[in-house]
């Protein structure tokens, strides 16, 4: 693998070389998809030394570096990929746990850390004016997709349509989307097709499309008017999802600090019409 490669050699890297590494690390899963030159300005080097950097790892150039960290980010997950322990079965019990919540705590705070609060109040804004905010979520996303769509029906700001399940499941609704409405993705790797349908579909109606997702490596990246990453590093070579939830939660508290008297007002008419539900059913199940 290559970050391994950039590992393995940092000890035998000069001054320079380690620092483009440590920038290269930090920063993996956007490598693949970053040209010379931006990646040279982001770093702070020239493009010639970001060049010798990659023939010093092997490579030919750029070029050839940039094609095989996108493929190891495209193939991270892939089903048939071995799933790399990083000698963590061979440790203690307590040592084990230390690493993995350790590893899920950095996952939180360098999502948080790296949020653009500019795009996310975007968002904000974008959902309050739309007509209709339809979300889509699809394995274990679909489980996050519902905790959202729970907040977002909670707060009667719109109506609000999932999309998950197969084609068939979601075909008729997706089909009522349109121009003033926004579509909310939420996906990781391996990264669903029904979600990349969802996605270019609402972008042919014209609809806005905002996606919270880990890496430039998920396909709707490009199509999404805007996009919140998720920091997604795992031991395991599975997802984490601490950073995706932690995202939507910051969500739903903007949509409520931005219009706070109204929203609650929402919240507390459902609050209080579940517990007139509640009496009811009682008042039935006593007359049985």
């Amino acid at each position: 693998m290559v970050r391994e490669k950039i590992r393995e050699t940092l000890s035998n890297m000069s001054p320079s070389f380690n620092h483009i590494a440590i920038y290269i690390i930090d920063n993996y899963d956007e490598i693949g998809f970053t040209s010379v030159n931006d990646l040279s300005k982001s770093i702070g080097v020239s493009n010639a030394s970001l060049v010798r950097f990659t023939q010093f790892l092997g490579f030919k150039g750029y070029k050839e570096f940039r094609e095989a960290a996108q493929a190891e980010v495209k193939n991270k997950l892939n089903k048939d990929s071995q799933v790399v322990l990083n000698e963590l079965d061979v440790l203690p019990s307590t040592i084990q746990l230390q690493k993995l919540s350790e590893n899920e705590i950095h996952n939180l705070s360098k999502t948080l850390k790296d949020i653009n609060v500019q795009i996310l109040s975007e968002m904000v804004q974008k959902a309050y004016a739309s007509r209709r905010i339809f979300i889509s979520g699809f394995g274990v996303s679909r489980n996050i997709m519902q905790i959202f769509e729970y907040a977002l029906v909670s707060m009667q700001i719109t109506d609000v349509v999932s999309i998950t399940g197969s084609i068939s499941d979601y075909n008729p609704r997706l089909h009522s989307l349109g121009k003033e409405d926004s579509l909310f993705v939420m996906t990781l790797p391996p990264y669903s097709l029904e979600a990349i349908h969802v996605a270019n579909f609402a972008k042919k109606q014209g609809a806005e499309v905002f996606l919270f997702t880990d890496s430039p490596a998920c396909p709707i990246y490009s199509i999404a008017t805007a996009v919140v990453r998720c920091e997604n590093n795992s031991l395991l070579l599975t997802n984490s999802y601490v950073g995706m939830v932690a995202v939507i939660q910051v969500f739903i508290n903007m949509l409520l600090i931005n219009s706070k008297k109204n929203l609650l007002k929402s919240m507390k008419t459902v609050a209080e019409d579940e517990q007139r539900g509640y009496k009811f059913m009682k008042s039935l199940k006593d007359t049985i």
